[in-house]
C-alpha cells in the first residue's frame, strides 16, 4: 500500500501560489531528501503532507485513505511530523517531552504503558538523549533539544515520519548519527521524509530525492539522477564538484553562477 500521495495537489498563501500541480507517491521503507533553493515551498509541502495547510486544488492521501476522513488522534498515531526550528518553551525533563510522542494512544484515566515506556526509552537510546532524561529541555543547547524532538517524533512508532531540517542544528558526527537514525527507522519499513540542504549527505544516504524549484517538481529519483552537475546549475545557480571518497558520492556546491 502506498503510504503518501499527492495528486495535483497545489497549495497558494494569499495570492501567491506557494505548491503548483504536486503529484508524488511514496511507498514504506523510502528514506525521501527533499530538496530546493530557499522559498521552493519544501515547507509547505511537508505541512500540506501533515494536514496542517490548507489545499486549493488536489488530494492527498495516507495509507490509501484521504487525508481530509482521518480523524486527528488516528493521523497522530499514522504520522509523526518535526517541523522546522522545532522549540520547547516550558521546562518539561528530556523523558516527559519524549513521552508526548505517545499522546496518541493515550486513554483517559490509563497511566503510562509498558509499551510507552519501551517506545520512550528506544526513541532516547536512539538519538542519543538517554543520558539527558531528566534535564529541563529549556536548559539544552540548540542541538541536544534537536535530538530530544527528534526523539519525541521516533516515540510516536508512527509509520510516516516527515522531518523538516532536523540537522541544522547539530554538528558534523550528530547530523551523521540522526541521519542513521532515520535510514534504520526507513529500513524498518517507515516512510521517511526529510527536508535537507547537505547534498553529500542526501547522496550517500537518501533512496530517493525529490527537488523543489520554485513550487514545482524539479527532479524525482535516485540521487545520483537528480543531484547531477547539470541540475545543480540549473536549480541553485551554482556549480559543483560531484566526485566520490572511499566509495562514497561527494557533491560539494564550489562557485555561485552569475
Amino acid at each position: 500500500m502506498t503510504a503518501l500521495s499527492f495528486e495535483r495537489v497545489d497549495v497558494s498563501i494569499g495570492k501567491h501560489k506557494v505548491l503548483s500541480d504536486i503529484s508524488l507517491a511514496f511507498e514504506p521503507g523510502e528514506l525521501v531528501g527533499v530538496m530546493g533553493p530557499n522559498g521552493s515551498g519544501k515547507t509547505t509541502f511537508m505541512r500540506t503532507a501533515a494536514g496542517l495547510a490548507a489545499r486549493a486544488s488536489g488530494d492527498v492521501s495516507i495509507l490509501g485513505k484521504p487525508l481530509d476522513t482521518w480523524r486527528r488522534e488516528e493521523l497522530g498515531r499514522a504520522m509523526a511530523y518535526l517541523p522546522q526550528g522545532g522549540q520547547a518553551h516550558w521546562p518539561l525533563s528530556v523523558r516527559s517531552l519524549v513521552a508526548l510522542g505517545r499522546l496518541p494512544y493515550a486513554h483517559r484515566f490509563v497511566r503510562t504503558s509498558p509499551a510507552d515506556l519501551a517506545a520512550i526509552d528506544r526513541a532516547m537510546q536512539a538519538c542519543d538523549v538517554a543520558h539527558l532524561a531528566d534535564r529541563p529541555v529549556t536548559a539544552l543547547s540548540g542541538g541536544e533539544r534537536a535530538r530530544a524532538l527528534l526523539a519525541r517524533a521516533l516515540a510516536s512508532d508512527a509509520k510516516i515520519l516527515l522531518a523538516d531540517e532536523p540537522f541544522a542544528q547539530l554538528d558534523p558526527s550528530h547530523q551523521l548519527h540522526a541521519m542513521e537514525v532515520l535510514h534504520t527507522a526507513a529500513q524498518a519499513g517507515v516512510l521517511v521524509i526529510v527536508v535537507l540542504h547537505d547534498l553529500s549527505i542526501a547522496a550517500r544516504n537518501c533512496s530517493r530525492v525529490v527537488l523543489l524549484s520554485d513550487g514545482r517538481i524539479g527532479g524525482d529519483g535516485k540521487p545520483s539522477q537528480v543531484l547531477s552537475g547539470e541540475i545543480l546549475r540549473k536549480t541553485f545557480g551554482v556549480d559543483a564538484f560531484v566526485g566520490e571518497h572511499g566509495g562514497a558520492p561527494i557533491i560539494m556546491p564550489v562557485k555561485r553562477r552569475a
